[in-house]
């Protein structure tokens, strides 16, 4: 009698273990269905539900006991492994997507920044009429007083020392006029600077990796000193290389074909390594960073036009592919 009762409590507490089994089973695909259902998560981690929902169909075909409880633990590890691939995936999207945002913002700043250049280069137009009316006027004046003088010969000397003041106003406006000109040949040659940097300073993706470009407004020419002014201005340069804190970079210094092809691939070199000492002395380790001097095989553009030369005389930041 006694032994009886201890198969039927063994077997009670063998149905209630395979019950709570069947419970955990149950919450399992519960779990899973508002898992995969969950608009937040629509999309991401595809493969990853998958095999998550394959796991869990699997069980129902498993006998009971200790298979049956590694399919629900093998199980539940890959619903909480889709779970944590679809927050990744959804994280990296909404990062992607703010720094578009920000890449944007930049664009637009510069933007702004030119056409500011070129509001200013308009009133330098503008200032220019005015002074060059100014010397008309002042031409005119002197003509009347020419014809005063003819007609006072009496006061002949005041008359002449008229016209010579009235020369002296149009000199000065004239010379006005041309201070006014030049002011706005500098604000086009800054619109032009701004564009060839906007231009200059957008990464691509290639085949090697990511690259940024800084064009020729870095160097003087035939010169592989960095100009102060671009030294102020490695900002966008340092975010670029710090959103890629694990790869290796490289760096390639390219020439026109002005000059010897010796000359060209030794200036080469120097800028390379001139790009490369900046980013180091910035913070960069210099082990990540290797320096090659292409000189001119490399063209972008032709070099039968100054353009084409301006092009071709660059730098590339190569963000190696892992």
């Amino acid at each position: 009698m006694k032994n009886i009762w201890i198969i039927i409590s063994a077997l009670l507490l063998t149905a209630t273990v395979e019950a709570k089994k069947d419970l955990e089973l149950e919450s399992l695909r519960v779990e899973h269905d508002k898992f995969v259902t969950n608009e937040r998560y629509q999309g991401y981690a595809k493969e990853e539900k998958k095999l998550a929902k394959q796991a869990i169909e699997a069980i129902y075909n498993q006998s009971k006991g200790k298979v049956k409880e590694q399919g629900v633990y093998i199980a539940r590890h890959k619903l909480v492994y889709a779970k944590l691939i679809a927050e990744s995936e959804l994280l990296n999207e909404q990062i992607e997507q703010e720094q578009n945002r920000l890449e944007a913002l930049q664009l637009d700043i510069l933007k702004t920044e030119a056409m500011v250049a070129r509001n200013e280069a308009d009133k330098a137009r503008l200032l220019l009429n005015l002074q060059s009316e100014e010397a008309e006027r002042a031409r005119l004046a002197e003509q009347r007083a020419n014809q005063l003088a003819a007609q006072r010969q009496a006061s002949a000397e005041q008359a002449q020392a008229e016209a010579e003041a009235a020369k002296n106003y149009a000199k000065a406006r004239e010379e006005e006029a041309n201070l006014a000109k030049q002011e706005a040949e500098l604000a086009f040659e800054e619109i032009d600077v701004l564009r060839r940097q906007l231009e200059s300073l957008a990464s691509r993706e290639t085949k090697d990796g990511m690259v940024m470009t800084l064009g020729d407004f870095v160097f003087d020419s035939s010169s592989a000193t960095i100009k102060q002014t671009a030294v102020d201005n490695f900002t966008k340069v340092l975010d670029f290389i710090d959103g890629y804190p694990d790869r290796q970079i490289r760096i390639e210094g390219h020439t026109d074909s002005s000059g010897s092809a010796s000359f060209n691939l030794n200036l080469s070199q120097q800028r390379a390594d001139a790009v490369k000492a900046l980013l180091v002395e910035f913070g960069i380790a210099a082990g990540r960073i290797t320096a090659a001097g292409m000189g001119e095989d490399f063209p972008v553009a032709s070099n039968s036009t100054e353009d084409g030369k301006a092009k071709n005389r660059r730098v590339d930041i190569i963000i190696l592919n892992p």
